[in-house]
């Protein structure tokens, strides 16, 4: 049987934006283009890898969902500091020609920790994110990616920066009887803004 297509991404979206990772300490946390602070306001884009499709598959390894493409924009609502972490808000989490139609239904937030060490950051939902799937084999799927659960990494030491999404999403309420419980999301996006698509974590 085949399943679906998700996008990242995504993300965790996810993600969006996924310019919000994190896998070290909880404070201590900026973000650079180049030498320039990104401060609250600044717009972080990000579209799928080319050559790379976002999808959601379920935990025992069966594709649920699979989109061409996928993009993942926000905001940084906070810029982060010595004591804080970056945060952002995601404005938008699209995908594009899924296996089934494919809508977030639930924005979310982002924060992004610094990785100790290196130039990247680990990427955890500052609140739900929630995608719905309306498939053929189970029927309308909802998705999400909890609070606090971790979405990915940004890979910063690059130009564009990276943003790796490998998050685990949970049936929420509204789904269909049959769908899966837990199922993989997972998507390869790379930062078209800011300029240049350089975004780099730092500790402040």
């Amino acid at each position: 049987m085949k399943y679906i297509k998700m996008l990242g991404l995504a993300a965790v979206a996810a993600a969006a934006l996924m310019a919000f990772l994190g896998a070290g300490t909880a404070s201590a946390t900026e973000l650079y283009n180049g030498a320039t602070t990104l401060k609250s306001g600044t717009v972080l884009d990000f579209s799928i890898e080319p050559g790379t499709t976002p999808k959601l598959t379920e935990t025992t390894g069966g594709l649920l969902d699979e989109c061409k493409s996928s993009t993942f924009k926000g905001d940084i609502t906070g810029a982060g500091s010595s004591t804080t972490t970056v945060t952002g808000t995601i404005t938008q989490l699209t995908w594009v020609e899924c296996t089934f139609p494919t809508v977030t239904t639930i924005p979310g937030k982002l924060e992004i920790h610094h990785i100790t060490g290196t130039t990247n950051g680990t990427v955890t939902s500052d609140a739900e994110i929630g995608v719905t799937i309306n498939t053929v084999f189970f029927g309308s799927c909802v998705y999400g990616v909890k609070a606090g659960a971790d979405i990915g990494t940004l890979t910063g030491n690059v130009t564009p920066a990276t943003l790796d999404a490998h998050a685990v999403a949970v049936k929420l309420s509204g789904s269909a009887f049959a769908c899966p419980e837990t199922a993989t999301w997972e998507a390869s996006y790379i930062a078209t803004e800011p300029t240049g698509g350089s975004v780099r974590v730092e500790a402040s």
